[in-house]
């Protein structure tokens, strides 16, 4: 279960505050996308509740260590960025995000699909300001046939998508997967993505859907080589 920053923090019967700062710390791990905080709950929980016994006791960097490294290059592709979206509420962007000739190969009931992502929409709205909005279901999609899905939408008029800030919403960067893992690791990566200027300049240009994965890769290389000269240092 994906929790906010008020979920978790009733969970474990502490201040807002005092959890905000364990996640800075690295004490627990979360996931930040335009300001907001998203936490594994099933995680949380082995850290926090983790049983007596002694060879059951795994240390902290163990549990919250990251074992999903797959790049959103690898699961997206061009049938699944639309840079001309239609919608005008927030359903509308579920469904146009989630097209039955791409995604009636991809889970066995997509109404499902699209109604949960609805329901997480209703419990707090994705959109996390900039014009950027994270549609997702708020747990793992057991019937994927795929280990995640990563969908790339464009409105140019902008969509009123109840945002943080808000203002209307114009990007949208839908994910589902298997796992809470993965969902973690892919909201990681649409946070890598929204925050490099470079990479939502090149979506805003975009003239087809190859502009977007030639951007995508080009973050990812540079991600890549940043991460390996740090490595060398």
């Amino acid at each position: 279960m994906i929790l906010t920053l008020k979920e978790l923090a009733e969970h474990l019967k502490l201040n807002e505050r005092t959890v905000l700062r364990m996640a800075k710390n690295g004490q627990i791990e979360g996931s930040k996308v335009g300001g907001q905080w998203r936490f594994n709950g099933s995680q949380i929980d082995k850290v926090f509740f983790k049983k007596p016994e002694k060879e059951d006791d795994v240390p902290l960097e163990v549990l919250t260590r990251s074992r999903i490294g797959i790049p959103v290059s690898r699961l997206i592709d061009e049938n699944r960025i639309f840079l001309d979206m239609k919608a005008k509420n927030v359903d509308e962007v579920i469904d146009e995000l989630t097209p039955a000739a791409l995604f009636n190969s991809l889970v066995l009931d997509i109404k499902d699909l699209r109604e949960k992502c609805k329901k997480r929409e209703e419990l707090l709205s994705t959109g996390v300001g900039n014009g950027i909005a994270v549609p997702h279901p708020r747990d793992p999609i057991s019937s994927l046939r795929t280990l995640g899905c990563f969908v790339i939408g464009r409105s140019k008029k902008g969509v009123d998508y109840n945002a943080a800030d808000g203002k209307p919403v114009n990007y949208f960067f839908l994910i589902c997967s298997q796992s809470i893992e993965l969902h973690l690791h892919l909201i990681g990566q649409v946070a890598s993505l929204v925050n490099d200027p470079t990479f939502m300049k090149a979506v805003k240009a975009a003239k087809a859907p190859k502009d977007v994965i030639t951007a995508i890769m080009a973050h990812e290389r540079a991600e890549f080589l940043k991460a390996t000269q740090g490595t060398e240092e």
